[in-house]
């Protein structure tokens, strides 16, 4: 699976189990820690404040591939995007400022398969402001048709979306554009220079 990925891939014989398999593994066998070394060592060498130490858990049954991403401020770290999590797999990367100045603030789009089979993209973003005082963490996701992110006009309003929320966020069949069968969380730490975001992909039955 390459760089960035933690975690033995979970199958079963359809998706709904698989992705149950994998929530109640969400930590086995250390890969949770495995995870958090390998960005807190981006961290270490980064030499820039503030950036998000980020973590995306693929509970969704199948494979997750990336499909884009999205700076607002700041970009990806030493060590680039996860191309694909597998079912069970923590996927890991750390997303910094341009420098001491600025803020790390961006999202990923990636692809995977409902309930029922249907191709749809997970978005989750989050918001890492330099000054805390001023600005809180903050995090949004979404779920939608396959193809949805790729429409340049929607960042803007998710942007705007983000900034109204906190810093926990779930997307579940209570938001009437969520694509059914899928779901998500997201959240990050609060007011330091390195906090911690964190998201779960699932389906809506696992």
């Amino acid at each position: 699976m390459g760089d960035g990925v933690f975690g033995t891939p979970i199958t079963s014989s359809n998706n709904v189990g698989s992705a149950r398999l994998a929530l109640d593994a969400k930590n086995a066998d250390g890969k949770d820690a495995r995870a958090f070394q390998f960005v807190d060592t981006l961290k270490e060498n980064s030499g820039v404040a503030p950036a998000t130490l980020c973590f995306i858990y693929n509970a969704t049954g199948d494979t997750l591939q990336l499909i884009s991403h999205k700076d607002w401020y700041g970009h990806i770290g030493a060590s680039p995007y996860p191309i694909q999590i597998a079912n069970g797999q923590w996927g890991a990367f750390l997303h910094v400022s341009k420098n001491s100045k600025t803020h790390s603030v961006g999202a990923v789009v990636y692809r995977g398969k409902n309930n029922k089979g249907v191709s749809c993209d997970w978005m989750v973003a989050w918001d890492n402001p330099i000054n805390k005082e001023t600005w809180n963490t903050k995090t949004y996701t979404e779920v939608r048709e396959k193809g949805h992110f790729a429409k340049k006009e929607f960042w803007d309003i998710i942007y705007r979306k983000m900034q109204d929320f906190g810093r926990v966020n779930y997307c579940s069949l209570e938001d009437g554009d969520n694509k059914p069968g899928c779901s998500s969380s997201v959240s990050i730490g609060g007011n330091f220079s390195f906090p911690i975001f964190s998201a779960v992909l699932t389906l809506e039955d696992a």
